[in-house]
């Protein structure tokens, strides 16, 4: 049935990561410029500012994991199959998270000659990355759990 629990708990993931996919990941202080970093592009903290770098990786895996968990959702006959899809997209969730706090502001950005030395501040849209990632896990037991219990229910026949 698509009224459950882990049902609601992948439709709060898939509002998560569309959401994010449109909010700011963080600001960047050089000197005395700031730099906004989205999901999609580094530019300058203006309304028509400069792009100086894409960041496009980190909103295709957001846009990527709204998509597999909008699948997961009707998904609800084939539980081992909604399962499989939770278990990626906890996978490919981690991988964002670890993109988007690790690799882009330790080995992508210190690469652009102006911004080395900068200070990164991350704001609070990045928690709509870990958000959603909860969501997963506890949708993906849920599934196991009724699994478990269609399992344990057609023994009983």
């Amino acid at each position: 049935m698509i009224q459950r629990i882990q049902t609601l708990l992948l439709l709060v993931a898939v509002i998560c990561f569309v959401a994010a996919c449109f909010m700011p990941v963080g600001h960047i202080t050089s000197h005395d410029t700031y730099y906004r970093i989205t999901p999609w592009v580094l530019k300058v903290d203006i309304s028509d500012g400069k792009i100086i770098h894409p960041t496009y990786f980190i909103g295709m895996l957001q846009a990527l994991l709204a998509i597999i968990s909008f699948i997961a959702i009707f998904l609800y006959k084939k539980r081992t199959v909604q399962s499989k899809f939770c278990t990626a997209a906890i996978i490919v969730n981690f991988i964002l998270i670890i993109t988007m706090l690790w690799v882009y502001p330790n080995h992508v950005f210190p690469k652009i000659t102006y911004l080395s030395g900068a200070e990164v501040e991350y704001s609070l849209w990045t928690l709509l990355s870990i958000v959603p990632l909860i969501c997963l896990y506890f949708a993906n037991k849920f599934i196991i759990r009724d699994e478990k219990m269609v399992r344990a229910a057609d023994r009983l026949r």
